[in-house]
């Protein structure tokens, strides 16, 4: 699709009528594209959530407070990235009913062009790391950090960190080997990637750890207060042997 000019892009998002409460919410962002930034007008609201008692939220990790109403401004960094997904995607919308597995998604473009794109899941993606620019500019996350850490049986340790800031697309990456650091240079879209890969792996969080690990292993930390081993509390998702081995080889070559 080719847009001469970008100036303003709605996104509407409701999860799959199949996904329950407390989990299924609603999403509409609309940004305005300005010469220095990117205004934002956000809103995401849980839904049927009157179905259930508030201690059935809090069980799920819920607070109850997870509506939000947000307008403020986005940096324009985003500007490019998302330049670059209306351009992959084609002017023929998908005209077909919604299949109660799939997640609704309509996007509009210059209050003109209006449509469910048929690359929707680079768009919820999309959707996905715009939500989380929201969260931190508006203060209610912290950039994301990623940790690798390897422990050899010499006592030897070796550490891979990577910190996303979504606010303005900017990774730091750096390797530490028994003390001694060293910056790393990667792309957004190479982190991206390596997030996407690392989070379809199974995280057991009952046979995780709090204290950073100081016995031999592979471990990682993805933000949650956790460490989790290789083959014991993170292990390969369902149909993929090849996860833990790839996922290793990963970091290893950041080492």
């Amino acid at each position: 699709m080719k847009v001469e000019k970008l100036s303003q892009l709605e996104i509407k998002f409701e999860t799959a009528d199949i996904l329950p409460p407390p989990f299924s919410h609603q999403i509409l962002l609309t940004l305005d594209f300005k010469e220095n930034f990117i205004d934002t007008k956000f809103e995401i609201a849980y839904t049927y959530r009157d179905e259930l008692t508030d201690e059935e939220i809090l069980e799920e990790g819920f607070t109850g407070n997870e509506d939000l109403a947000w307008a403020g401004e986005l940096s324009k960094a985003w500007e490019a990235p998302i330049l670059n997904l209306i351009g992959k995607t084609s002017e023929k919308f998908n005209t077909k009913a919604l299949e109660e597995e799939q997640n609704f998604l309509e996007i509009s473009i210059n209050q003109k062009i209006k449509g469910n794109p048929s690359n929707q899941e680079a768009w919820e993606y999309l959707l996905q790391e715009l939500t989380q620019a929201v969260y931190e500019t508006y203060g209610k996350e912290a950039p994301f950090q990623l940790v690798f850490k390897k422990i050899e049986k010499d006592k030897s340790t070796s550490t891979f960190e990577l910190n996303l800031h979504y606010t303005d697309r900017k990774v730091l990456a750096s390797t530490t080997t028994n003390g001694i650091e060293e910056s790393k240079n990667l792309s957004w879209e190479e982190a991206s990637d390596l997030l996407q890969h690392i989070f379809i792996g199974d995280f057991i969080t009952d046979k995780a750890q709090k204290a950073e690990p100081k016995t031999v292993g592979k471990f990682i930390s993805i933000g949650d207060g956790f460490w989790y081993e290789f083959t014991k509390s993170l292990k390969n998702p369902n149909g993929n042997r090849a996860y833990i081995v790839d996922l290793y080889q990963k970091f290893e070559a950041y080492l």
